[in-house]
């Protein structure tokens, strides 16, 4: 007669999972759940340990020693960071690599400092970050030069008119205001200064400007028009009449361009003259054209 086998009993086998009964599982779980909490213990006793034995300790004063400018905890891990990333770059250039870089980065450190020193900067960094963003402007962030037609370079006028010569409007077509829009362009500027110059000699007769300068500026009268008895009014008249010029030029379209006057009160170059000068004198009849950039008004402190 056959042995009766409780494994064929229906209810012992809906206990089982992958072959083990319930019970076996339980104690698998139970048997990997001690394993996991010996693990940490293992690892909360080492840490312990650190504290126990000092490590911690010297490690957060090594950090606070070699990083003072850090403040916080966050502040140290990143300087800890670097601090690996850089021994990891050594191992991987190699230590007689890395110590040629070193010391050609110290080098370029001392030449800012002293370069800073020299110009009488305070703070080397700043003075190296303001060195780098000019540079990067480049022409943007200098001061762009000026241009100076005079009668003595060949720009003339209508003896005692602000009539331009036909050569004059020539080469300020071909010549100048080329030469201006590459400069707008390479110095990021945007207002044009025509000034007008002229020399000590006194004038005679009578003069229209205050009825017809403005009018001649928009282009509402001819630069025939224009006449003056004194060599302020003759000044002005004269750097309107380039100055029509330069504004009907679609190069210069986008760009303020001003006319002033300077008069017999300024001797080339940016010197104020003494009013002994009497004599007829070319350099002195000229246009200056200076640019920059606008400005806003400055309001002067009580």
């Amino acid at each position: 007669m056959s042995q009766y086998d409780i494994r064929q009993d229906k209810p012992y086998r809906r206990g089982l999972v992958l072959g083990m009964t319930m019970a076996e599982i339980m104690i698998l779980l139970i048997f990997v759940l001690l394993m996991a909490l010996a693990a940490a213990l293992a690892t909360r006793e080492r840490k312990l340990q650190a504290f126990a034995d000092g490590t911690a300790s010297r490690l957060v004063e090594a950090m606070q020693e070699a990083y003072p400018n850090a403040s916080t905890p966050d502040e140290y891990y990143k300087e800890l960071v670097r601090a690996i990333e850089a021994r990891q770059q050594i191992e991987k250039v190699g230590e007689t690599a890395a110590q040629d870089s070193l010391l050609e980065d110290a080098k370029l450190g001392r030449d800012a400092r002293q370069a800073a020193q020299k110009a009488g900067a305070k703070d080397p960094a700043r003075y190296v970050e303001e060195a780098i963003d000019k540079a990067r402007k480049g022409k943007k962030g200098e001061w762009p030069p000026f241009f100076s037609l005079s009668e003595a370079g060949g720009y003339y006028f209508e003896s005692g008119k602000a009539t331009l010569r036909p050569d004059f409007e020539r080469k300020l077509r071909s010549s100048v205001i080329p030469a201006l829009r590459k400069n707008i362009e390479d110095y990021g500027v945007d207002v044009v200064e025509v000034i007008g110059h002229t020399d000590e000699v006194p004038m005679v007769g009578t003069s229209n400007l205050d009825a017809t300068l403005i009018k001649a500026s928009a282009n509402q009268l001819p630069t025939e028009a224009l006449r003056s008895t004194d060599n302020a009014g003759l000044a002005i008249a004269r750097a309107v009449a380039v100055v029509k010029i330069l504004r009907a030029d679609p190069r210069l379209r986008e760009v303020t361009i001003l006319p002033l006057s300077g008069a017999q009160m300024i001797v080339p170059v940016d010197q104020v003259a003494d009013g002994t000068a009497t004599k007829s004198d070319q350099l002195r009849r000229r246009i200056e054209i200076r640019l920059r950039r606008s400005t806003e008004q400055a309001t002067a402190a009580n």
